[in-house]
C-alpha cells in the first residue's frame, strides 16, 4: 500500500512541474482583420506619375473641346450608369465607362454615318520650374546667337501635346513668390528638341512666342522621346528678371475602336495606375469631319480615376497578446492576415525578427502565404536568446515580428504589438512540438491507471457480507 501512495505522490509533482513549464506550440489567433477603408481621402500616387495640378489661370485645356457634347453622354457603368460629371474622383477597383452618340444627321448630308466610336483617356501631366534672371543681358533681338539668359529643361515623350507658358517680372518677396509685370520686360521665348541647334528657325514655338506677351504662350506636339531645351531671351527692362514657366502635357491611352455609336471600357484594362484624367469620346466618320475636334469630340475634364489601393497586414502571432509571454525556443509559427481591395493581385509577404525591442531587424522569409516557420537555433536565420552587455547594463533579448506587404505598386508593414520572450531553458527536456504532446499524454495516462488502481484497492478492502 505504501508504495502506491508513495507513486501517487510522485506523479502528482511531476505532472504539476510539466505543467509549469513553457510550452512551444504557438496560440493560432483568430482574430477577425479590417479591411482597408475603401474610400480614403488622399490615396498614394503611383510612380511614376507625378501631378501638380495647372495653376487656375488656365482657363482651358488644350484638347477640352465641348463642341459635341449635345449629341454625347458618358455614363459611369460601374457606379449604376450615372452621369459622367467633370471634376468627379471615381473609386474602383474597375471604373467602366459608356460612351453613346446619337444618330448622326447633318442637313445635305444623309448619308453620313458614325462607323467607329471610342473612349480615350487623356493623362494630365503639369510642372512648374522657375528662377531668375541676373544678367548679363544680351542687347538687341539676337534670336539666332547663344547664349540665351535662362535655360529651363523638360523631359517629353514622342506624340506628346504640350502647352507652354512663360510669365516674367520681378519676384515680390523672393525667388518662387508672386510676379510684378512691367511693361518694358519682354522676353522670347523658345523650344528645342533634343539634338538640334539653338536657333529661331528650329524652335518649336518661336515663331509665335517672338512677341511682347506676358506671359508667353505656345504649344506644340513633341517630335521625338528626349530632353527638350527651353531657351528664354530677355533682351530689355530690369536685368535681375523672374520668370516662372509652366508645362503642360497630355497623351491619349486606350482608345480601341468600337463599332457603331458606343463604346464601354473598363479602366482597369486601360491604366495601371492611379492619375487624373480628361475623358474623351471621339466619333469616327471617315470622313474629314474626324479631324475637326468640336465636331468629332466630346470631353469631360479632370477626372480622379483610383483603381489600385494599398494592402494592409495585421501580425496574428507571437506577440499580440500578453507582453511576457515566453515561447520556443524550438520552431515558431509566426502569422498574420493580409487583404487587398484589389482582390486579384497577388501580395508579397516579407517577415523580419527584431532581438532588440526594432533597433535593428532581420529577414527571415519571403512568402505569400500568411504564415512560415522560423527556427532561433538556425545557424544563418537564429537570433540566439543571449543576453548582452550594452550601456553597463545587462539586456535580456525580447523579440518583435514585422511583416511586410506589397502589392506591387503599394506597400504596408504591421509589427506586433506586444514583445516576448524567447526561453530555451527546457529544451533538453521537452524537444519540439511533438515531444511536448506525448509527454503530456504520457502524464494523463499515468494518473488514470493511478486513479483505477486507487479505486479496485478500495474494492478489495470492503468486507463481502456473508
Amino acid at each position: 500500500m505504501k508504495w502506491k501512495i508513495k507513486f501517487l505522490i510522485m506523479s502528482f509533482l511531476v505532472f504539476g512541474l510539466l505543467s509549469c513549464l513553457p510550452c512551444s506550440v504557438s496560440p493560432e489567433a483568430t482574430i477577425p482583420h479590417s479591411h482597408v477603408p475603401f474610400l480614403q481621402k488622399i490615396l498614394q500616387r503611383t510612380p511614376p506619375h507625378s501631378f501638380n495640378f495647372p495653376p487656375s489661370s488656365w482657363a482651358s485645356h488644350p484638347h477640352s473641346v465641348d463642341g459635341a457634347g449635345s449629341n454625347a453622354r458618358i455614363n459611369v457603368s460601374s457606379s449604376g450608369h450615372a452621369p459622367l460629371i467633370a471634376d468627379s474622383v471615381l473609386f474602383g477597383p474597375h471604373v467602366t465607362f459608356n460612351g453613346t452618340w446619337e444618330p448622326l444627321e447633318v442637313p445635305g448630308f444623309p448619308t453620313l454615318k458614325i462607323k467607329q466610336t471610342c473612349l480615350e483617356f487623356l493623362l494630365t501631366v503639369a510642372q512648374e520650374h522657375y528662377g531668375t534672371i541676373t544678367g548679363p543681358v544680351q542687347g538687341g533681338w539676337t534670336p539666332d546667337h547663344n547664349p540665351r539668359e535662362a535655360y529651363d529643361y523638360v523631359d517629353l515623350l514622342e506624340g506628346q501635346n504640350v502647352y507652354i507658358e512663360v510669365e516674367y517680372g520681378t519676384w515680390t518677396a523672393g525667388e518662387g513668390s508672386a510676379l510684378i509685370h512691367s511693361g518694358c520686360d519682354v522676353i522670347d521665348l523658345f523650344v528645342w528638341p533634343p539634338g538640334v541647334e539653338h536657333t529661331h528657325n528650329n524652335s518649336l514655338v518661336g515663331a509665335s512666342t517672338a512677341t511682347s506677351a506676358n506671359p508667353e504662350i505656345g504649344t506644340f506636339v513633341a517630335p521625338v522621346t528626349g530632353t527638350y531645351t527651353i531657351g528664354l531671351d530677355y533682351y530689355s527692362g530690369n536685368p535681375t528678371m523672374g520668370w516662372r514657366v509652366y508645362i503642360y502635357t497630355y497623351r491619349a491611352l486606350g482608345g480601341a475602336l468600337h463599332e457603331g455609336r458606343s463604346a464601354v471600357e473598363d479602366t482597369a484594362d486601360i491604366l495601371d495606375f492611379n492619375g487624373n484624367f480628361d475623358v474623351r469620346l471621339r466619333r469616327i466618320t471617315g470622313t474629314s469631319l474626324d479631324l475637326d475636334e468640336s465636331f468629332s469630340s466630346h470631353v469631360i475634364r479632370n477626372i480622379d480615376i483610383i483603381n489600385y489601393f494599398p494592402p494592409n497586414v495585421t501580425v496574428l502571432s507571437p506577440g499580440e497578446y500578453t507582453a511576457t509571454a515566453v515561447y520556443g525556443p524550438n520552431p515558431i509559427r509566426i502569422s498574420w492576415s493580409g487583404a487587398d481591395l484589389n482582390t486579384d493581385e497577388v501580395l508579397q509577404y516579407s517577415v523580419e525578427i527584431s532581438n532588440d525591442l526594432g533597433e535593428t531587424w532581420k529577414i527571415i522569409a519571403y512568402t505569400t502565404q500568411n504564415t512560415t516557420l522560423w527556427d532561433p537555433t538556425s545557424s544563418f536565420y537564429g537570433l540566439p536568446p543571449t543576453p548582452w552587455e550594452a550601456d553597463g547594463q545587462t539586456r535580456i533579448p525580447t523579440f518583435l515580428v514585422r511583416v511586410n506587404v506589397t502589392d506591387g505598386r503599394f506597400y504596408a508593414s504591421d509589427t506586433s504589438d506586444h514583445p516576448w520572450v524567447l526561453d530555451g531553458r527546457f529544451n533538453f527536456v521537452i524537444g519540439d512540438n511533438w515531444a511536448v504532446y506525448i509527454v503530456i499524454i504520457v502524464t494523463w495516462i499515468c494518473l488514470v491507471i493511478i486513479a483505477i488502481t486507487f479505486i479496485l484497492g478500495r474494492v478489495k478492502r470492503v468486507p463481502r457480507k456473508k
